[in-house]
């Protein structure tokens, strides 16, 4: 298998895996006690949803760390038409940044439910950190996004590509807005399943693209 294949692969089945996780997870929960309660009632289920979820994640962020790689090595040329390229270099970087503090979220979660039958308190304590790490990621991925979606607009002439790349551009912006708009659930999700699909799209074009 190729890594332009592998690339591809990992970009549609993390989307597929975590929006997987998304239908299982509680819902109508709207503070970590709430959600720490309603996980509890079935344990292994719950467990397993997080492993789902995180899985998917490792994926999702490891296939686009691997199409920076890709994009960087394009800045290496010299006619001046991938210029900006070299925006791929920061990104590949920070994209597995995000895995370890969503990994550092679920191994707290993980933590929490386990337990939660000897001490209730001290499980509330634990899950209220994982429920809150994630709060700065937004930045990690709006900065990463950002600055892949405008690596990708530039690297391809195709109109394709550079549609992925503005709406990665977009989710980018989407994710920052986001650490100053708390409580505004619609944008999240927009963001969330804006960076799912796309992932997805760029995954099909990757395995269909010439090597």
């Amino acid at each position: 298998m190729s890594t332009k294949n592998l690339t591809g692969i990992l970009l549609i089945l993390g989307p597929i895996l975590i929006l997987g996780a998304f239908i299982g997870w509680p819902v109508g929960e709207d503070t970590a006690e709430g959600e720490l309660i309603a996980l509890v009632k079935n344990p292994s289920f719950s467990n397993a949803i997080m492993v789902l979820f995180l899985t998917g994640i490792i994926l999702l962020f490891t296939g686009l760390s691997m199409s920076s790689r890709t994009l960087s090595m394009s800045a290496r040329s010299t006619d001046g038409s991938t210029k900006w390229s070299a925006l791929a270099t920061p990104s590949g970087i920070l994209f597995p940044l995000c895995i370890a503090v969503m990994a550092g979220a679920v191994g707290l979660n993980f933590g929490a439910v386990g337990i939660h039958p000897d001490s209730v308190e001290y499980a509330n304590a634990v899950y209220l950190v994982g429920y809150h790490l994630t709060d700065g990621v937004g930045l990690i991925m709006g900065i990463a996004f950002t600055l892949f979606g405008i690596s990708l607009a530039d690297r391809y002439s195709d109109l394709l590509h550079r549609v992925i790349g503005s709406l990665y551009v977009i989710i980018g912006i989407g994710h920052l807005l986001g650490i100053f708009t708390t409580g505004n659930d619609v944008l999240g999700i927009v963001t969330w399943m804006g960076m799912f699909f796309v992932s997805a799209a760029l995954g099909v074009v990757t395995l269909r693209g010439k090597d």
